[in-house]
């Protein structure tokens, strides 16, 4: 079955001499790989949540269509993170990451396993999740009437979380086209091929 799918994604570290802007876009190439129609949000800049000493997140969040299960969206995810630069045995929770995916929604399905929640059970608690999730999802309003009016009830109660216009959509989305191009900065033994993602050389 086809799903729709929300992701958030954050960066606060480089990786292999990418910015985490760069690392979003990238990213994103590689996530149209397996989703299908993805939109995205602008990014913002914001303040790290839950441990505050570290740098600014960089945020945004996409949409699109997915066919198979939550477990293997997270799977393919987890390959994503991993290529640049992610290794959840060295980090700590809540601490600096060159790469974040998370979903936040997958269709109607209702997910409860110890390392896998759907919906995302802190997504109502972060700003920096649903102002681009909010911003992605009124591309498409009539579709999304009902899960707009929840998510800006959710995000009119929180105060105090800054979050920082960094980048407008349409501009992320000729970062994506130049590094998909080009993608001569991420590792010195790849380039990309095809419409999206990369191949070795």
């Amino acid at each position: 079955m086809k799903y729709q799918v929300i992701l958030g994604l954050g960066s606060n570290r480089s990786f292999e001499g990418n910015t985490p802007l760069e690392l979003l876009a990238l990213s994103c190439i590689r996530l149209g790989e397996f989703i299908e129609d993805i939109e995205w949000s602008s990014v913002y800049r914001t303040e790290a949540m839950y441990v505050k000493a570290q740098d600014d997140f960089h945020n945004m969040a996409v949409t699109g269509i997915f066919e198979g299960s939550p477990r293997s969206l997270l799977e393919k995810i987890h390959i994503v993170e991993a290529s640049f630069g992610r290794d959840r045995r060295r980090e700590f929770r809540n601490g600096p990451r060159p790469l974040d995916i998370d979903i936040e929604v997958f269709g109607s399905e209702k997910v409860d396993e110890p390392d896998l929640q759907i919906p995302h059970p802190r997504m109502g608690e972060r700003a920096f999740v649903l102002v681009p999730v909010l911003e992605v999802l009124k591309k498409n309003a009539d579709a999304h009437k009902d899960s707009i009016s929840l998510y800006e009830k959710k995000l009119s109660v929180l105060d105090g979380q800054r979050v920082d216009f960094a980048l407008d959509s349409q501009d992320f989305g000729r970062l994506v086209y130049r590094l998909r191009q080009g993608g001569e900065k991420y590792g010195r033994d790849r380039k990309y091929g095809g419409k999206s993602g990369f191949t070795e050389t």
